[in-house]
């Protein structure tokens, strides 16, 4: 009898803590991106060519940061655009940034990945500048 309670108490604090733990994560001040200012401006070109030969741990200390892009748009999907040079631009919300095929766009997004199989190097929460 004593083992059993003391099962439920345990099985009770930990599922407590549990949920303290999820409610303040979940209410957590989220960064918005598309507020920050650019840590580096590039051309479309030059930033693939520079995440090109970076090596894996190098990558990991661009994740996180909002860069400024400027180029050619070589291409439009519903959830953003294809830059010249393989950069990969998605909206925040899926919207259009009002660009077309052969434009110059200025963007700035945060640095998501590089993608070594298809040459792309990917942004995400970009806006129009």
């Amino acid at each position: 009898m004593v083992t059993r309670q003391k099962i439920i108490r345990i099985s009770f604090l930990i599922s407590s803590i549990s949920v303290i733990y999820g409610y303040l994560l979940y209410n957590k001040e989220h960064t918005e991106f598309d507020k920050l200012e650019p840590v580096a401006e590039f051309s479309s070109v030059e930033f693939n060519k520079f995440v090109t030969a970076l090596n894996q741990e190098e990558l990991g200390d661009l994740n996180d940061k909002v860069y400024s892009i400027n180029g050619n748009v070589e291409s439009v999907f519903e959830m953003g655009i294809i830059l010249d040079g393989g950069i990969v631009c998605t909206t925040i919300d899926s919207t259009s940034l009002g660009l077309e095929v052969g434009e110059i766009a200025l963007i700035k997004g945060r640095f998501v990945s590089y993608d070594e199989l298809f040459g792309e190097v990917r942004l995400d929460h970009v806006v129009s500048l």
